[in-house]
């Protein structure tokens, strides 16, 4: 199967509308299998979906509980629901590696379909 960009938009923007719904969703960013910093997104969370690629909204910064390098980030929707599981790749820290207690930005998260 191959999708358009038309047709890669409309599910993207799905998947926003669902982020979007109720309270904010967070972005719960991982160091092996422990929890290193949940970062609350913004609501709208989309900057821009164009050509297959969903931008977020840069987040504020939050305190991380955990120290390392992140190996991956998961995306759950204001009731707590998983809805995209990402290698740490897919997103832009302010910095390399999270320290415990120090602040965690986000410059950019994105990716297409």
């Amino acid at each position: 199967m191959v999708l358009t960009d038309v047709a890669k938009n409309a599910m993207l923007q799905g998947l926003a509308n669902k982020l979007n719904a109720g309270t904010n969703s967070l972005l719960s960013v991982y160091i092996g299998a422990t929890l290193a910093v949940e970062i609350t997104l913004t609501n709208p969370v989309e900057l821009s979906i164009t050509g297959g690629m969903l931008r977020f909204n840069v987040p504020p910064q939050a305190l991380a509980i955990a120290s390392g390098i992140p190996t991956e980030a998961r995306i759950l929707d204001a009731s707590g629901a998983l809805m995209v599981t990402l290698p740490a790749s897919l997103i832009t820290l302010d910095k390399e590696k999270v320290y415990q207690g120090g602040y965690v930005g986000v410059t950019s998260i994105r990716f297409s379909i």
